[in-house]
This record gives C-alpha cells, sequence and structure tokens, in this order.
C-alpha cells in the first residue's frame, strides 16, 4: 500500500525539514501533531501532541480517524502504533484503547484495554485483535449500561463481534455490579444483519425435580426454517435434551416436530416424548390435471403417560396422558374432495405406567362433493360418505363399515327478510363382518329437515322442523318393532339470536321432541333452554354468561365469566356448575396489576377451587386445585420472571426466568408467532417452548 503522508506542525522551524506533499487518486493517510521526528533509516515518523490520523480511500472517503497523544507511523512496514491512550472512529462506531497498532497493509490491529460502543452495547477486552471482518475481544465484557462501573455486565473468555452481522460470546457469566448471578455458555445476538441466534436459560426449583436449570438455544437457519435446541439440568432427575424444528413456506409446507428425552437417576430406560405434524401440497401428476392433492399428519408419542406431567406443564393438551397419529392423502377437485387416512388412539393404564389401545380407524377413505345439480332440476344434490376398518374403544376386535349420505336441498325466499331452507337426505349404513358369526348388514336412513329464518340487521329467529326414521337391518322396511318404532329424530326447534349492537349478543334456543313411541310430559319432551349473552360496555370489559336450564330436571349447566382491565391491569373472574354435582361450583380468579404506573414490577395471579354450597348461604368443604403467581421484573439491561405454582397432580413448582435485553430479538418473529399459532395455541406470546 502506498503511504502519502500531510503533517501540520505547529513548530515552523520543523515544518520545512517534514512537509511532505498529499497523494490523490489511491489509498493513503494522512496526519497532524503538535510535533513529529522522522527517522531516514527506519522511516519511521514519532509524532507527539494532539495526534490525529486519518486513513483515506482512493475515493477520497474518510475511513477512520485516531486521535492520540503520541503515535509512531513506520512508513516501511504500513503499520501505526500508539504507546498510550487513543481513540479510533469509524463507519462501525468509537473504540478506545491504552495502545495498540494498525497494520494497514492487511488491514489488521491489536489494542490493549480497548473499549467499543457500538449500537447502544459497550464491548471491552484485555486484548482486542481485528481484522476486515470484524473483532475478537479476550478476556471480556459486554453492557448496556453506561455507568463507570456498569450495574451489570456479561464477562466472557472469547467474544466475536461482526459489526452489522451479529456478535457471539462464550463462556459468559452474568454479573449484577460485583456479584455473579447466572453462567451461560453462549450468548448470540444478531446486529441488523447475520443469522438470528438466542439463547434462554430458565433456573427454577420443583419439589419433583429439584433444582433445575432449562437452557434454549434458538437458530433461524433461514426465513423459513427455524431450529431449537434443549439442554437441560434436574438436581433429583439427571439431563434432559430435546430439540424442536419449525418449517414455514405457506404455499407448499408447513412442518413441526419437537422431541424430548431424559435419562433419569435410577431408571433402566430413557423417558422421552415426541410431538409434531405437517401438511404438505404434492405436484400435480401432470399439466392438465387440475386437482390439487396434500398430504398432512400428526402424532404426539410418549415413553409412559406421565411423562409430560412431570417436565411440561404449561397447558393441559400437553400434561394429557393419551398418545395419537393419525395421516391423511387428499385429493380436491372443483367437485369433490377425496381423503385417506389413518388414525390411532391409546390411552394410560389405571396405574399411569403404561397404555393400551382405545380407537382406531386404519385406512379410512372419506368422499364428499360440493353442492351439484342434476338434469338442471331446480335443487342442489350433494353426497359425502367413507368406508373405514375402525375400531372404537372398549371393543377387542376391528369393525369394517361405511357410511353414505345423499342429501338434496334448496333455499327458497319467500319474502323480504324470511328465507325457507328445507332438505332431504338418504342415509346408508354397512357393515362388514370380520369374525365367524355376525352377517354382513347394512341399515338405511331417511329424513329431512327445514329451516324458516327470519333475518334483520339486529339479529335472527331461526324456527327448523328436523325428521329421521331408521330401516329394519337388510330391509327397506321401517324398524316398527324396535323399542323406539324406528324413530330416531322428530322435532321442531328455535333459536334467537338478537346483536343490536357489535358488543352486545344475546343467544336464546330450544327444542321439542315430536316422536310418539313413549308418552311423556310436555317438559320432558321439551330441551334443555339454553341461554347466552355476552356484554362489551366500553374497551377493557367484557361480561359473559351462560345458562342451561331443563323444566323436567331443573338447571343443567351455568357458565360466567367477567374480565376487567387491559393487559397489565386486569381482574378476571369466572364461576360454573353443572348437573351432574349441582352442589359444587368451580371458580376461577386471575388478577394482575402493576402496583404503581413506572413500576418495573408486576404480577399476576391465578387461584382456581372447587366449594360445596350446603344451602341457605353455606359453604363447606373448599378445596384449592390450582394456585399461582407470576412476578415480572424489568431492569436495565434484562426482563426477570418469577413464577410459583401448585395445582393437583401433585405440581408444587418455582421457578425463575432471566432473559437479556440484549439477547431478544431485533424486530417481532413472524416464523415464530405463526408456527405458535398453528401448532402450540397454548404458549403465551413470546415463549418458546413448554
Amino acid at each position: 500500500m502506498k503511504l502519502t503522508a500531510t503533517i501540520l506542525l505547529l513548530l515552523a522551524a520543523q515544518a520545512a525539514a517534514y512537509d511532505l506533499p498529499s497523494s490523490t487518486g489511491s489509498h493513503h493517510v494522512r496526519f497532524s501533531a503538535d510535533q513529529a521526528a522522522f527517522n531516514e533509516y527506519t522511516r519511521a515518523i514519532d509524532l507527539e501532541g494532539n495526534v490525529k490520523l486519518e486513513e483515506i480511500s482512493a475515493e477520497g472517503r474518510h475511513l477512520k480517524l485516531i486521535r492520540a497523544r503520541n503515535l509512531t507511523v513506520n512508513m516501511a512496514s504500513s503499520t501505526v502504533f500508539s504507546p498510550s491512550d487513543f481513540v479510533m472512529d469509524d463507519d462501525t462506531g468509537t473504540v478506545y484503547g491504552k495502545s495498540g497498532f494498525i497494520d494497514y497493509g492487511s488491514d489488521t490491529g491489536k489494542i490493549n484495554n480497548g473499549r467499543f460502543a457500538y449500537k447502544n452495547f459497550i464491548f471491552r477486552g484485555r486484548v482486542v485483535e481485528f481484522d476486515k471482518e470484524g473483532y475478537k475481544y479476550k478476556r471480556a465484557s459486554i453492557t448496556s449500561c453506561d455507568e463507570e462501573p456498569p450495574h451489570y455486565q456479561l464477562r466472557s473468555s472469547r467474544v466475536y463481534l461482526m459489526p452489522e452481522r451479529y456478535f457471539l460470546a462464550y463462556n459468559n457469566v452474568f454479573f449484577v455490579g460485583k456479584i455473579p448471578v447466572l453462567y451461560l455458555p453462549v450468548v448470540y445476538k444478531p446486529m441488523g444483519g447475520g443469522t438470528p441466534f438466542v439463547s434462554i436459560f430458565r433456573p427454577g426449583y420443583d419439589e419433583r425435580n429439584g433444582f433445575f436449570i432449562k437452557s434454549s438455544y434458538i437458530y433461524k437457519v433461514s426465513p423459513e426454517m427455524k431450529a431449537k435446541l434443549y439442554l437441560d439440568y434436574f438436581e433429583r432427575r439427571g439431563f434432559g435434551t430435546g430439540a424442536e424444528v419449525d418449517f414455514r413456506r405457506t404455499e407448499k409446507n408447513i412442518s413441526n416436530v419437537s422431541l424430548y428425552r431424559i435419562k433419569e437417576y435410577g431408571l433402566v430406560k430413557d423417558r422421552w416424548g415426541m410431538s409434531g405434524g405437517y401438511w404438505h401440497r404434492l405436484n400435480r401428476f401432470n399439466e392438465s390435471d387440475p386437482a390439487q392433492y396434500y398430504s398432512q399428519g400428526f402424532f404426539r408419542l410418549l415413553s409412559d403417560p406421565r411423562v409430560n406431567n412431570d417436565f411440561f406443564r404449561n397447558n393441559p393438551f400437553a400434561v394429557s396422558p393419551d398418545e395419537q397419529a393419525s395421516v391423511a392423502l387428499t385429493r380436491a377437485t372443483g367437485f369433490s374432495v377425496t381423503r385417506v387416512s389413518a388414525y390411532g388412539r391409546e390411552t394410560n393404564t389405571a396405574d399411569y405406567r403404561s397404555f393400551q389401545k382405545a380407537n382406531s380407524s386404519i385406512p379410512r377413505l372419506d368422499y364428499n362433493t360440493s353442492p351439484f345439480r342434476v338434469l338442471k332440476l331446480p335443487v342442489l344434490n350433494s353426497f359425502s360418505g367413507h368406508f373405514e376398518n375402525a375400531r372404537d374403544e372398549g371393543q377387542n376386535f376391528t369393525q369394517k363399515r361405511g357410511h353414505g349420505v345423499w342429501t338434496v336441498s334448496q333455499s327458497v325466499p319467500l319474502a323480504r327478510h324470511v328465507t325457507l331452507s328445507p332438505s332431504a337426505y338418504y342415509d346408508q349404513s354397512v357393515y362388514i363382518s370380520t369374525f365367524s358369526g355376525p352377517t354382513d348388514t347394512w341399515v338405511g336412513r331417511y329424513g329431512g329437515g327445514a329451516t324458516l329464518r327470519y333475518d334483520r340487521s339486529w339479529g335472527t329467529f331461526d324456527l327448523g322442523y328436523a325428521y329421521r326414521r331408521r330401516f329394519r337391518e337388510n330391509k327397506l322396511l321401517p324398524d316398527s318393532k324396535a323399542a323406539d318404532r324406528g324413530q330416531e329424530t322428530e322435532s321442531v326447534s328455535g333459536q334467537l339470536f338478537v346483536m343490536p349492537r357489535f358488543n352486545t349478543y344475546f343467544k336464546l334456543s330450544s327444542s321439542f321432541d315430536l316422536r310418539d313411541y313413549y308418552s311423556a310430559r310436555f317438559t320432558r319432551r321439551l330441551a334443555p333452554v339454553r341461554g347466552e349473552v355476552f356484554y362489551a360496555p366500553r374497551a377493557g370489559v367484557d361480561l359473559y354468561a351462560e345458562d342451561s336450564y331443563s323444566f323436567a330436571e331443573g338447571n343443567k349447566s351455568f357458565v360466567a365469566q367477567a374480565n376487567f382491565g387491559g393487559p397489565e391491569n386486569y381482574i378476571g373472574g369466572g364461576v360454573a356448575n353443572y348437573s351432574n354435582d349441582p352442589r359444587a361450583w368451580v371458580v376461577s380468579n386471575t388478577f394482575g396489576f402493576r402496583p404503581w404506573k413506572n413500576s418495573g414490577w408486576r404480577a399476576e395471579t391465578v387461584l382456581r377451587y372447587r366449594f360445596m354450597s350446603l344451602g341457605n348461604f353455606k359453604y363447606g368443604d373448599l378445596r384449592f386445585f390450582e394456585k399461582g403467581i407470576t412476578l415480572y421484573r424489568d431492569f436495565h439491561d434484562f426482563r426477570t420472571k418469577w413464577d410459583f405454582r401448585e395445582r393437583s397432580g401433585g405440581v408444587k413448582e418455582f421457578f425463575f426466568y432471566v432473559s437479556l435485553k440484549m439477547n431478544e430479538p431485533v424486530k417481532k418473529d413472524d416464523l415464530e408467532e405463526k408456527s405458535r399459532q398453528y401448532w402450540r395455541p397454548w404458549r403465551k406470546e413470546g415463549e418458546v417452548r413448554d
């Protein structure tokens, strides 16, 4: 590299001896100082006092500016050495150092006790080496606190900083002041570009597992794919590992797979869980084929029924003890949908140690049509049917069976706001014998119905009639000898839906049984009257209540819920009562609050309990089946969460969660959020695992 120096001397006597012409059109440096001394043998220039050195590109753009008390410029080796404090500015930020040198020939350098301020972060290193790509800090620290000394910092053995891309830190200890709080093996932070990688650590404690720390490492492979690695330690159980992969290309494939394994102390066999699924659009067989083909599947497999409840407690679905799997291939056209599938499910045994077969359908063929016309008749026809090799829960044999329904329907406007929608159908069921003794049978059914709808801007009123009769087995004759005389359905129904405003609605519905094969009072024939009301008078307030009442048996169920407040300060309460245990009431209370407007603390609580009504406003047998409180506290550089929880099944736990603000995504991850909604909607926004 050609070096051209411009020396600006304050001492006139020395200026005449060392003034050199500046160069243009080449990569060069120029500098100024109070004093300078040039060694003709070593071609080194020693600069002292208010030293400024600028690196200029061939196009005349300023690349670097170094300011120091002393500098030595070696024109022979193309290096600059600073024996004392200096400051270096470039496009990425400002670097401070106690001493160091720069090799302009290779664009590399070394800084002792360096400090670099970049995008609200402060990087320090006992030794800082840099090149064209970035900086390597040894015995380093990272913080976003600009106090001296910083309130919080991450001390690392190595930090790699690639400006405008990322930083990567190894072997880290998080300090609050001088107190070590948490060890973090790896911390990665995207800095505008690069591949996002996030590490999250959750220390905690529960009665079963003892002290634990759950770590998650999230790597965004591409805009369409994200991978997560789980490394956990449980004091009483051992080490657990897991992984989760999400792929989302909406027009082609949506997939997710999650697995977890732990070898508990004292157990011979591993405990594990796997879940996931996929949706995949297949290619057409040829260009002229108008059909669309796609496949989809879902699975949840477990080593034992208790494994999810022991290690993943975020949601009722994940901790349920059954396992299941399904897969399907579908062909869809503008006229019909054909689907071939297989499904199986197993439930836990009484001792929760193993599984037993529940129900399955392997394979199953479904065929459905869109409404179509026949011979230009003014009615719409549709067909739906399936055939399967099925096993029902509680049975020890499989049954080959099929079912098909042909429906004829048409909507007829009778007057303004009034529409009649009649329909008629024939329903055929077929059962094929799979063992000696029984014979193949088929059972036919026919029926129909009509709905008369009155539709206005404030709501609708529906009056319906339904009729269904069954034939005898293998004959087109009424099943009049059966106990119900073949009368499966005959009823009238009504539903009123009123929505006077967007924030209010009311619904009332019931039906009346018209079958004459048995005698019953009016109140027995009248189905429970179900009422539902919703009212949200203003933002942050909504009220809901639902009641089902039978005039013959009394109240069947009652559910009510009231919510007040916003996302941080709120109160909610719900109550439920059911006829199978009429004296028992289940209550759920939730609270969320920030003590004062600018408080760094925020709390969420939940109380769910069951109590017995003894009559005359007397209550007893109060039992809590879930109690929990979650505290949130945001500090200068990190967020914390304390969670205390106790619920049925012997779950008593506490965990403490720390999330470094410096390690949070630069922007909301759309892939993570859509995957959460599609595969695991029970996860709260921002949660990355169960």
